[in-house]
């Protein structure tokens, strides 16, 4: 199963490289526990709290609610 969509930021990355994000508009929450490649996990990485950002995500492995992101795009505001 694959997501595109608007999140917001809750918690940043933190030292595992997980990244806690709310769903738009629906307030879902969402783990990003992989990245698709070494520069992906950098630019959202220095996501501060409250950070708007369009992801494309994929489920990561059979884990409940983790997700693997594959593409980032920044949200105007």
């Amino acid at each position: 199963m694959d997501r595109t969509g608007k999140y917001t930021v809750v918690k940043a990355c933190n030292d595992h490289g997980t990244i806690t994000l709310r769903e738009y508009p629906r307030n879902g929450t969402l783990y990003v526990v992989e990245y698709d490649d070494p520069d992906l996990r950098e630019e959202l990485s220095d996501l501060e709290a409250g950070s708007v950002v369009r992801l494309d995500l994929r489920r990561a492995g059979r884990r409940g609610n983790a997700w693997c992101a594959e593409a980032a795009r920044p949200v105007e505001t």
